[in-house]
Order: C-alpha cells, then structure tokens, then sequence
C-alpha cells in the first residue's frame, strides 16, 4: 500500500488498517471563539483474515455494525489474491481531488 502513497498498520490480531494521508482532517487550532478541532473526511478502512465456510482463508471487509462498535464483516477476496485487495483498497479510500495537508504542529 505504501507504494500506491497509503499508509496501513498490522493489528496484532493479523486485521490490517490502511489510511489515505492525502484525506487526512485538518487540524484547527484552540482559539480564543473555542476549542481546537478537527475536520475533514479522515479514510480508513480495516480489513481483517477469516475462513470462509469452505475452509479457505479470505480477506474480509470490517465495516462499522450497526451499533457502532461490533464490526460487519464482507468477503473480499482470497488472502492470496493481494493485488486485488490492493487495488480494492485504493478504490475505496481513493480521494482524487485532495491534498495531502501539512497540518499545524
């Protein structure tokens, strides 16, 4: 994913998370009308390693349930199949018309 200019983490539970820097939120600062904050879309996705009923090890989509915590999880394609995992990844956190920003330190 690094070559495609995502950055991803592997979570010790073997799910991976990969986010878009170039849609990263940006940082407000504090002032003196109210507190700092951040805004902006922030992609993520995580996908996470199962078994299929079949026995095969896939790779699944791990969407936010529907009480905001549990995870629903999708199949997306066979672990071996990373190119297309890859190329789904960068589909879904793709942001065309954003910037990579600088942010405030």
């Amino acid at each position: 994913m690094a070559d495609r200019g995502f950055h991803s983490v592997i979570m010790g539970h073997g799910a991976v998370i990969v986010w878009n820097p170039a849609a990263e939120p940006d940082y407000y600062p504090e002032t003196p009308d109210g507190p700092g904050e951040l805004r902006g879309p922030a992609f993520s996705q995580e996908i996470r390693p199962g078994r299929r009923s079949s026995g095969d090890l896939w790779w699944f989509w791990a969407w936010v349930g529907a009480d905001g915590e549990s995870a629903d999880l999708e199949p997306l394609c066979r672990v071996e199949d990373v190119k297309m995992a890859a190329d789904s990844l960068e589909k879904v956190l793709a942001a065309p018309f954003a910037e990579a920003s600088p942010g405030i330190a």
